[in-house]
């Protein structure tokens, strides 16, 4: 029996240089991006890391294919020995008996592989780039690197760039060189293509990456931030790119005698990492999905033909409508022509506006009746910028900002030596502006500054006018006062806050103080001496409030003349002045007709009383006067009369039982609960008086 021959390994040499480059670049981005501050590195070793999965499917693939190999190679020696052997007679088994040991033998595994793990792994990669590309975009759960990224500062940005240029340029390499090995008909490589295409993307990213830093070197880090996002983006496009592919696959016609392409490939970067072109890469494409030569058909090569005439139309009409200038409403248009300045600039109303092509001219679009805001007096924390305003309650005592600014306020009541002439305040200042609409050009010429600048000569005119104000004016009713004093400052200080001294073109809409408050160390002791005035003033007002009602209670309205009249009879009876009397009348006038209340009572009472006793004093005197004519006339009727009113008063409330019998006890007494009707003592005597003859 001969030997086996060796047979190329090359493919799984790539595949293992794949798998080998993405980790140890994925290491080193991972922790270059994390620490210096970068999110476009960041996400492209995140991205890196993916392409490991790609090169380990097809590491194992190859390698399976190989031992299928060396295992018909094998196969076919000992069939060709035993045929020696045997003078070149056949064997005893069918051809079709003989194909189906062939496979049961040769490629159990390489099916079991294909069927299980490879479908298993490539969905693991898919989930991977799926949610490593939603952590890196903005959101409810980015990475904390690329939610960093978007307030820090990327260090040593040249350095970054340096090895973002040397990941691409790794990448590329790798990407061309196992493009060129799947071309090789017969080898069986041409799964080398999903890696080769997955790091051609790499390469990509990894050549953005380096543009971007070296822009956050020069000072514009938002490429920086925005390219990780970007990256994440296409991560998430590629794991949904390999789950409808496997989904085409399971429908997909095989062709005899075609070789099939693996669903984790990514047809969209094979568009543009295969050397043949876009157009014969598509229809590749196309003749793969369908099964049969689409891109020999009459209508594709009528396509083929007038696609290009039509994307240049396409293209000149799109290039034409960069003529036209849509201005929005609130909206004006700085329109630069040729670069120039000066005279070279010209606002646009809203509407549509003809101007020359770019880059002839070009627009940009200010808002000027959008209102924007900033606020004073703190610095906002990563969790208050995400959450925008706050309408919670603000405390004094409790902390309530990561970090708050205190203002310099005079103290115009500090006269002593002991009491500082200063104190200290934190507020926060609402401030709201927006573009002048006759200052647009200015505005443009520093726009870019315009809201740094503004919060500048706020911060300065807030610390001037807090110096020279009370702490009065701020906490108290002058706050309104003072807060459009500090927008009028602000203002001024805009007009000349431009290029070369001009107007900044803004202006300022509304200025607020809200949560004006001492520092919260002191907060607590401030409110102790607030507590102390506020329940001092209490008491005042209602001592007033008592004494008030006390006046009313006592006088009325007319409590202040009544009081002044008794003030000035008591010092003229004092003093025995001619006029005593006189005010005494005045008095007694403001008693009956003016005063109210507990005095016109007992005013009221004292006439009452007078009457009274008047009235009763002069009948008493007249009925005495009646009786003693009476009794002169008839004494004996006079006294009987004065006896019998006597007894008709005693008795009037008793029960009466008369028994005029002489013996009693023969009597038969017949009750009668009825009230019994009123004695007339008079009537009775009368009537016994008449029948005993007036004895």
């Amino acid at each position: 029996m001969s030997a086996v021959p060796t047979i190329d390994r090359r493919g799984e040499g790539v595949a293992a240089a794949g798998l080998f480059v993405s980790v140890l670049g994925f290491t080193l981005l991972a922790l270059l991006g994390g620490s210096l501050s970068s999110a476009a590195i960041f996400a492209a070793g995140w991205h890196l890391l993916g392409g490991a999965g790609i090169w380990l499917l097809i590491l194992v693939q190859l390698h399976q294919l190989r031992l299928l190999d060396q295992e018909r190679f094998e196969l076919a020696e000992l069939e060709r020995e035993r045929r020696e052997r045997l003078g070149g007679a056949g064997t005893i088994f069918r051809e079709e008996d003989k194909e189906q040991m062939d496979a049961l033998a040769m490629g159990r595994r390489l099916r079991t592989l294909e069927r299980w793990f490879v479908p298993t792994f490539a969905g693991v990669v898919a989930v991977y780039l799926a949610l490593v590309g939603i952590r890196c975009l903005p959101g409810a759960w980015p990475f904390e690197t690329i939610r960093d990224a978007a307030t820090a500062r990327v260090e040593n940005a040249s350095m970054l760039a340096f090895v973002a240029g040397a990941m691409a340029f790794v990448t590329f390499a790798l990407s061309r060189y196992a493009l060129g090995m799947s071309r090789i008909q017969g080898a069986g490589w041409t799964m080398l293509r999903a890696g080769g295409a997955y790091y051609f993307g790499t390469a990509l990213a990894g050549l953005a990456a380096a543009v971007a830093l070296a822009l956050a070197h020069n000072g514009y880090e938002q490429f920086d931030r925005r390219l990780g996002h970007v990256i994440g983006g296409a991560m998430i496009v590629l794991a949904a790119e390999i789950v409808i592919n496997f989904i085409l696959d399971l429908y997909r016609p095989r062709v005899a005698g075609q070789p099939q392409r693996v669903f984790y490939e990514s047809r969209l970067l094979a568009v543009f990492s295969e050397p043949e072109g876009i157009f014969r890469s598509a229809a590749q494409t196309i003749d793969y999905q369908f099964g049969f030569k689409v891109s020999e058909t009459w209508f594709y090569r009528l396509l083929g033909r007038a696609v290009a005439p039509l994307l240049l139309f396409q293209a000149a009409v799109l290039y034409a409508m960069t003529c036209f200038v849509v201005v929005p409403q609130g909206h004006q248009a700085v329109v630069e022509e040729l670069g120039f300045h000066g005279a070279g600039r010209w606002v646009a109303e809203p509407g549509v506006t003809l101007t020359w092509p770019w880059p002839l001219a070009r627009a940009t679009l200010i808002p000027t009746e959008r209102i924007q805001r900033m606020e004073l007096g703190y610095e906002p924390s990563r969790e208050e910028r995400e959450a925008g305003v706050s309408r919670a309650p603000i405390l004094w005592s409790e902390r309530h900002r990561a970090k708050e600014y205190q203002l310099l306020v005079a103290d115009r009541a500090a006269w002593s030596e002991s009491r500082v002439p200063v104190n200290l305040l934190s507020a926060t200042v609402p401030l709201q502006w927006r573009v002048s609409r006759q200052r647009v050009l200015d505005y443009h010429r520093q726009a870019g500054d315009v809201e740094a600048i503004i919060e500048s000569l706020a911060y300065r005119e807030l610390t001037r006018l807090a110096a020279h104000s009370d702490l009065g004016d701020l906490m108290g009713r002058g706050g309104v006062r003072v807060a459009d004093e500090l927008r009028q400052s602000i203002q001024r200080a805009c007009r000349g806050a431009g290029v070369d001294g001009g107007d900044l073109g803004v202006e300022i809409v509304h200025v607020g103080f809200g949560s004006v408050h001492p520092p919260q160390e002191v907060a607590e002791a401030y409110e102790n001496v607030i507590n102390a005035v506020e329940q001092r003033d209490t008491r005042i007002k209602q001592g007033e409030t008592d004494a008030a009602r006390t006046r009313l209670a006592a006088a009325g309205q007319g409590f202040s003349a009544l009081y002044d009249a008794i003030l000035a009879e008591e010092a003229a009876r004092a003093a025995d002045a001619a006029d005593a009397t006189r005010k005494s009348a005045v008095v007694e006038r403001l008693l009956r007709e003016a005063a109210e209340g507990a005095a016109r009572k007992a005013a009221a009472d004292a006439e009452e009383y007078l009457f009274r006793r008047v009235t009763l004093e002069g009948a008493a005197a007249e009925l005495f006067d009646v009786q003693l004519r009476s009794h002169a006339a008839a004494p004996r009727v006079y006294r009987l009369r004065a006896y019998l009113d006597v007894l008709t008063e005693s008795l009037a409330g008793l029960r009466k039982y008369v028994v005029a019998v002489r013996q009693p006890d023969n009597v038969l007494y017949q009750l009668d609960l009825r009230p019994p009707p009123p004695i007339e003592m008079l009537s009775q005597e009368v009537q016994s008086f008449g029948e005993t003859g007036g004895r």
